[in-house]
């Protein structure tokens, strides 16, 4: 299933008609929307007696040799397991029972180190393939509709979002389906913070192509850019066979 998006597109432009107050939007019918499109990408009832294990690939248009592959593990009750690899070798990787054990490999000393809950779900939220808007309220986000949007001659819902440690995001949702299509960043994040040392702004990000699996739609075309940079992801899917191992060991 297709939706707006075409890569590559200058999709950083949906954002130069919203400078007006976006706390005057209506916060019921920015709830519903996001609901709904949440609706198509929760697989939690799919993790009972499985574990959903996704592979994606990142590739730079200009720069295709230096792609990035990620694997993700997804247990029930918030059990994860996320790793990044380059090149052979793993650049970046987290893991969590969902209790007690919150786990970041550090690329520099090339061993696994403890976190704290918080730091872990601030680290792996934008690695999350459901989303940032995937459990918005226990985020603290807030979400403000504003009205209908053309985009590429389709008619779009617009929402805008705040939430804390990010970027304020306008999200447009496809009014035919409901889903979603492309996200832009403002300069601006919420509660007037300061950007962390480390934090990446993106121009924009676009779901393009989504899948039916096993009663989901999930995202298996992305893209995003920063700083002109143009990146394409691909993802697959498939459900492997229970293992806590993934969840509570530093190898498996």
């Amino acid at each position: 299933m297709a939706v707006l998006l075409s890569a590559g597109m200058q999709a950083q432009t949906t954002a130069d008609s919203l400078k007006i107050d976006p706390t005057k939007g209506d916060t019921s019918m920015a709830a519903s929307i996001i609901d709904n499109y949440l609706g198509y990408v929760n697989f939690n009832h799919l993790l009972k007696d499985s574990i959903l294990f996704v592979q994606s690939w990142v590739v730079e248009r200009e720069h295709p040799e230096d792609s990035i592959k990620i694997l993700r593990w997804y247990g029930a009750n918030r059990q994860n397991r996320i790793e990044m690899w380059q090149n052979g070798r793993m650049e970046d990787a987290y893991y969590s029972d969902g209790k007690k054990l919150f786990k970041r490999f550090s690329r520099t000393y090339r061993t696994w180190r403890n976190m704290s809950q918080p730091s872990y779900y601030d680290n792996t939220m934008a690695l999350d393939i459901r989303g940032a808007l995937y459990d918005w309220r226990s985020k603290g986000a807030e979400a403000y509709y504003m009205g209908q949007y053309t985009y590429n001659d389709h008619p779009a819902y617009r929402v805008f979002v705040m939430s804390p440690g990010t970027y304020d995001r306008n999200y447009f949702f496809e009014k035919e389906t409901g889903l979603l299509f492309v996200v832009t960043e403002e300069d601006h994040l919420f509660g007037d913070a300061e950007p962390a040392l480390d934090a990446q702004r993106v121009d924009w990000r676009g779901w393009h192509e989504f899948t039916p699996f096993r009663g989901c739609l999930l995202p298996t075309i992305e893209s995003y850019q920063i700083e002109g940079q143009l990146f394409i992801i691909h993802n697959k899917y498939e459900m492997v066979a229970p293992n806590s191992a993934y969840f509570n060991k530093n190898v498996y």
